[in-house]
């Protein structure tokens, strides 16, 4: 990480922006890795900012079974930031699709993945599907009744081989914020907060580490202590309700 001075006065402080999360969280518009409804896959947090204006975006990418098959692999991305042309936290615009059936026939048949069909589409381009067990346990997926392949088992391991295929483009985050506002930090990996337990973001040491480095435009004020806890595995709720 380089360091990077940007913010050269005062108009806007870290409270303002530990309140705006704060505001968000308490109306659950804010990510909750555990969400009853989604099993999560991957999440990314990115930080913009400059002498006036600030963003925040966190992306989560997962299973929503509610939705079912392709409708449900989505992720959502949730802005925060004094310079958005909409209100903070998720907006229904700002949610992605991106996979859909090959040629080969539906990927998915009920809540599990069609052991006749080898491929899907992703974002249009066709990619494999795989049944082998061993697959899913080389990613760290330990399938619940293998050989059957659960869709929130087979997201999790197909983001391993296509993360970038399943997070925002950057010119897909740029046209929702301004696109001359320069990008401070981008992390795979942080300790987030546990909203469902009742800890805001105003109380997490992340949050308040990334506003007071917006207030001052340092990048070195970033210096987290407690490891990064957004791994899906840490989660065992999410999806679960």
């Amino acid at each position: 990480m380089q360091p990077t001075n940007t913010k050269t006065d005062s108009s806007f402080s870290a409270q303002s922006i530990l309140k705006q999360l704060d505001a968000c969280a308490a109306e659950f518009n804010y990510p909750v890795l555990d969400n009853g409804y989604i099993y999560p896959a991957n999440s990314r947090l990115s930080v913009y900012g400059d002498a006036a204006r600030w963003v925040l975006l966190i992306e989560v990418v997962g299973y929503h079974y509610r939705m079912r098959g392709h409708g449900g692999i989505e992720n959502c991305l949730y802005f925060f930031g004094n310079c958005l042309p909409f209100e903070p936290g998720m907006q229904n615009f700002n949610m992605f699709t991106f996979t859909s059936d090959s040629d080969e026939g539906e990927t998915f048949t009920g809540d599990a993945l069609n052991p006749a069909v080898g491929s899907m589409l992703l974002n249009g381009k066709k990619v494999p599907v795989s049944h082998d067990p061993e697959y899913y346990t080389s990613r760290g997926v330990q399938l619940a009744n293998a050989p059957e392949v659960k869709i929130w088992e087979f997201v999790r391991a197909i983001n391993v081989d296509y993360e970038e295929e399943f997070l925002a483009l950057e010119e897909e985050i740029r046209s929702r914020i301004p696109d001359d506002l320069p990008l401070m930090v981008r992390m795979d990996n942080w300790y987030h907060n546990d909203l469902a337990a009742g800890e805001k973001p105003s109380e997490n040491e992340t949050f308040q580490m990334l506003a007071h480095m917006l207030e001052k435009g340092d990048v070195e004020l970033y210096q987290p202590t407690k490891p990064a806890n957004n791994h899906w595995t840490n989660w065992p709720v999410g999806g679960t309700l």
